[in-house]
């Protein structure tokens, strides 16, 4: 098992932890498959709204993320179905590789990415429901302040009763409206660190939401930026090398293919239609510091044949890969450090050390061990029953009678 601290040494262990194949494949997964649901219900809104697709492709691409020109509830609506997908595929990937850091943390290091999805498949329900109910009673909450207006209404007596209990219930209750509507923000990334660690039910999952940001706030805050940082810088040293690949590959390659490679790199760059303030994001270390690596010009692109268009398509979804493989380094870091948060945060709260339960894969060792236990009993009787029947035969000998106590 990998030796703790339950301090903050432990946290700054987020970058390398993440830095895993199975964490950075699960989380690519979660944003490849949030992708692609975004994708289609934004084309469908787009479409709702009486934009062609052809139109939407031209201006929009592969990433339609700007200019959206939904007038009517049902087209932001179904706008909202695709971003409410992307979320899920987040939350539920991150729950996975909280689970894989939480296992090598406690010195499975071959826990598979296999196990972890087996795991998501049996404990998804708490990870959802918990900030469903949240979101659910802000709407009830809301939806008490709109009947409170109503009532508001009444001539005379409305504002009246509007004014007197102003202080008191209504701005307590707001009050506390707001501070569930923190607490929803913070289930989405404190939630999947508890499934994976403590394998509970939606409510246990919410008290525990609220009980650790209520008992240890500064710890957790204070948690939660270092892992932000090191998440961003992360993304950023991962950016540089993939983009110093990306140009060795280029190098190399056009000391035979010339010109028709910068054809068909040009086009493929074309397939990137990301916000410019988006990639720049990205290959800077920080807003305001000017410390950047300079990103390829990303044009219209240029006329090729068949096969060169093929092939600069290809290439351009490879592109759009290596960017979700820098995004994801960045969420695997945000979930193992959030992981890695709760532990410390349960230690310091319930003076519980998650770390001395015991795995999936010795219960289930403790369960065999059990059932073989129980087996051999039963066997055992069996044997000693067939022994006494047969010392009990009739006629009964003189040796039969007396051990038969006839």
């Amino acid at each position: 098992m990998t030796k703790f601290y339950y301090d903050i040494r432990d946290v700054f262990r987020a970058p390398r932890l993440a830095l895993s194949g199975k964490k950075i494949l699960l989380q690519f997964l979660g944003v490849l498959l949030g992708y692609i649901g975004y994708l289609i219900f934004t084309y469908l809104a787009f479409v709702a709204s009486g934009t062609s697709i052809s139109e939407v492709w031209r201006y929009q691409g592969l990433f339609p993320m700007r200019d959206f020109p939904f007038a009517r509830w049902y087209q932001w609506a179904i706008f909202a179905v695709g971003c409410l997908w992307a979320l899920i595929c987040w939350i539920l990937t991150s729950t996975a590789v909280g689970k894989v850091t939480f296992e090598q943390i406690k010195g499975d290091d071959f826990y598979s990415t296999k196990e972890s999805l087996r795991f998501l498949k049996s404990h998804w329900g708490p990870v959802l429901l918990t900030p469903l109910f949240m979101l659910a009673f802000i709407v009830f909450l809301f939806v008490c302040g709109i009947i409170v207006g109503l009532i508001g209404k009444i001539p005379f007596v409305g504002e009246l009763g509007f004014s007197i209990f102003y202080l008191v219930p209504l701005f307590v209750a707001a009050l506390f409206l707001a501070y569930v509507v923190f607490i929803f923000v913070i289930s989405l990334l404190l939630s999947p660190a508890i499934v994976a660690t403590l394998k509970e039910d939606t409510f246990e999952t919410i008290v525990q939401v609220f009980t650790t940001v209520w008992n240890q706030a500064w710890r957790y805050f204070a948690y939660l930026g270092l892992i932000g940082v090191m998440a961003k810088v992360g993304m950023f040293i991962f950016g540089y090398f993939s983009l110093r690949a990306g140009q060795f590959i280029h190098l190399s390659a056009k000391v035979f293919m010339g010109d028709k490679l910068s054809d068909i790199t040009e086009e493929a760059l074309s397939y990137i239609t990301i916000p410019q303030h988006v990639l720049n994001y990205f290959s800077n270390v920080f807003y305001g510091i000017k410390f950047h690596y300079n990103l390829p010009e990303i044009g219209p692109g240029i006329y090729l044949n068949w096969s060169g268009e093929l092939s600069s398509f290809l290439i351009g979804i490879s592109f759009i890969f290596v960017i979700f493989m820098v995004f994801s380094y960045g969420l695997a870091i945000i979930s193992t450090g959030q992981t890695i948060t709760y532990i410390i945060l349960r230690k310091k709260k319930d003076d519980d050390d998650l770390l001395e339960r015991k795995t999936e894969t010795e219960e289930e060792e403790e369960r065999r061990e059990m059932e073989e236990k129980a087996k051999e009993e039963q066997e055992k009787e069996k044997t000693e029953t067939g022994s006494e029947s047969k010392a009990c035969t009739y006629p009964p000998t003189e040796e039969g009678k007396k051990e038969c106590n006839l």
